[in-house]
């Protein structure tokens, strides 16, 4: 029911469905979950609720986790979490392998025009983000030795 609703209402609608009924359940699902996040993000990974703690770049890292890995993809919003949160690690520990010294003013700079990037790319390239790349990559692997 969510799909179709989601998808065109006037049809889902007209197929017998409540629309009223089926966006509060979306509603009320969805609050849940967010709100079981919430609860865990602030006690189990922060250690307590603190007004600084929700701040502006917590909100853009959140809302480019979705750009990048895809809207409307929960395997894209796990693919851009893991993007967002391994970048810096990996900025700083592959020059680091190689005998090269990086500080962290550069590696936050590099990290945030890596990201910058990104997402350019991904709006203009790949609007559904690593969600459908990772399709794409994964239907090929599918039919490889076998193109036809």
């Amino acid at each position: 029911m969510w799909k179709a609703v989601r998808d065109m209402d006037i049809a889902a609608e007209l197929v017998g469905i409540n629309l009223m009924r089926t966006k509060l359940m979306a509603f009320f699902v969805s609050s849940y979950v967010v709100g079981i996040a919430g609860a865990l993000f602030v006690f189990m990974w922060r250690g307590a609720a603190e007004a600084n703690l929700f701040d502006i770049p917590l909100s853009f890292r959140v809302l480019f986790i979705a750009i990048i890995g895809g809207l409307g993809s929960i395997l894209g919003n796990f693919l851009g979490a893991i993007l967002i949160v391994a970048l810096p690690v990996i900025i700083g520990s592959v020059p680091q392998a190689f005998g090269i010294p990086v500080d962290s003013a550069m590696v936050e700079h590099l990290n945030i025009m890596i990201i910058g990037a990104l997402i350019i790319a991904f709006l203009i390239i790949e609007p559904h983000g690593l969600a459908r790349f990772w399709a794409m990559i994964r239907e090929k692997f599918i039919l490889w030795p076998f193109p036809h």
